[in-house]
């Protein structure tokens, strides 16, 4: 028995053109399942109101001049679209540091002169979904994102997320 006859049937039964067709609206129908069905992820967040999210953002040596600059009560932007990502409340400074190789080739943790390491806790009522978004920014740690505000612009990486019901 051959696998595909003259009539062009699989084992005689079906049209390979037929169950190609039938295959890809198989896998159309399981992909809009799992797109619109979602995939049982909780998140962080009831959805369908606003929150109060408040987050830190993290710098491990960026030039003094401009870790200065950022104020609390300062609004920061999301350098890529513009958008409002929060109000600064706080920064902390620490001096900065990196890996350095000594005289005697080992690799050593070194203050670098003139950079901070920087910790920039940041309030905003933007956040909505089970994930947080602002700024077209997905809330999430780790999450690398350019910030700027009036007189500044900066890389940070999201370091910790402490999400509260908006009142």
């Amino acid at each position: 028995m051959k696998i595909i006859d003259r009539q062009g049937k699989l084992f005689g039964i079906i049209n390979i053109l037929d169950l190609f067709l039938i295959l890809i609206l198989i896998g159309t129908g399981i992909f809009a399942a799992t797109k619109f069905l979602g995939n049982g992820d909780e998140g962080i967040l009831p959805t369908g109101e606003k929150h109060t999210v408040t987050y830190k953002l993290y710098n491990s040596a960026e030039h003094y001049f401009v870790v200065d600059r950022i104020k609390p009560g300062a609004i920061i932007r999301n350098a890529d679209n513009n958008q409002v990502i929060g109000e600064v409340l706080e920064i902390e400074k620490f001096p900065g540091k990196t890996y350095l190789a000594n005289a005697d080739g080992e690799m050593v943790l070194s203050e670098v002169p003139r950079k901070y390491e920087s910790i920039i806790t940041v309030r905003t009522t933007e956040a909505v979904g089970s994930t947080p978004s602002v700024g077209g920014v997905n809330l999430l740690v780790g999450n690398r994102l350019r910030i700027k505000g009036a007189d500044f612009q900066m890389e940070v990486l999201i370091y910790d997320i402490n999400p509260e019901a908006a009142s």
